[in-house]
């Protein structure tokens, strides 16, 4: 499958809004004298299940990777890698079969992606607070990676993987205007797919093998980028992909000690706190 992300210069109406209550932000804040930072909103079509939309700097290069509909035990999911300035942003729209059907708290939101993916019970999380178009957003370090998850509808669960070494600038726009616009008539969960799955009570066949990557406009006139081989992490990008080293797991035995464990979020606040400027 192919995922075009498109600068768009007609942006929707909410994406207008928010590039001018960011560029106001930007405003007061910038020192006088200091020069404003110019913005251009993407839109990215998730086939036609959802659209992805964010607002970056104008001197971030945005770069589509791929796009895959794949399996888990208790559902579907689409995954969509990109490239902000060569670093790997990771999208992934959960279709669970049991759908929460409201919208969860925070420890609801865990325990469903852990369901997903067991291993990020590992997250280190923090307290802040954070709003995804006005839905509340759990998010934390695992990795390499800061995670944020949300529920772009009360149907899906988005999980959202960016590379630690994307810059706190491109991070605060990037989450700032973050966007997922799920089509509520279209779902990846097939007639009688569920009860397959959930009736066999393990891991589902996977999906469609991995496809080229796609082209991507980088200009008004759409120009097409060079495709990049990409290959895509079976759950959370803890693998290897295309040519990036492979991200180390977390590992947090059961034998762990109490001081250990205190050193290591010791380790991930000061991280956050410096990458970020956030005090966790």
């Amino acid at each position: 499958m192919e995922l075009s992300v498109i600068p768009s210069m007609s942006a929707r109406s909410g994406l207008k809004i928010l590039i001018g209550c960011l560029l106001l932000s930007s405003l007061a804040w910038t020192p006088a004298g200091a020069q404003a930072i110019s913005l251009t909103p993407f839109v990215a079509p998730l086939n036609d299940f959802a659209e992805l939309g964010f607002i970056v700097p104008t001197d971030v290069a945005v770069e589509a990777e791929s796009l895959n509909d794949k399996n888990y035990t208790e559902g579907r999911y689409l995954v969509a890698s990109l490239l902000l300035n060569e670093s790997r942003v990771f999208l992934y729209l959960l279709y669970p079969c049991q759908p929460p059907e409201v919208q969860l708290d925070a420890e609801g939101l865990k325990d469903l992606i852990e369901v997903f993916d067991p291993t990020l019970n590992e997250t280190i999380y923090s307290p802040a607070p954070l709003n995804i178009t006005d839905r509340s957003a759990i998010w934390g370090q695992i990795g390499n990676y800061v995670l944020v998850a949300h529920q772009p509808s009360n149907q899906t669960v988005s999980i959202v993987f960016i590379d630690e070494n994307v810059t706190e600038t491109v991070v605060e726009y990037l989450l700032g205007s973050l966007e997922i616009t799920v089509n509520e008539n279209a779902t990846l969960l097939s007639p009688g797919y569920c009860e397959s799955a959930l009736g066999a009570g393990s891991a589902v066949p996977e999906a469609a093998a991995e496809t080229p990557a796609p082209e991507v406009a980088t200009n008004e006139t759409a120009a097409p980028s060079e495709t990049v081989a990409t290959t895509e992490p079976e759950v959370a990008p803890s693998d290897a992909v295309g040519a990036t080293a492979p991200v180390e797991p977390v590992q947090n035995a059961s034998g762990t000690s109490v001081e250990k464990t205190q050193a290591d979020l010791a380790a991930i606040k000061d991280q956050f706190q410096q990458k970020f400027g956030l005090k966790v």
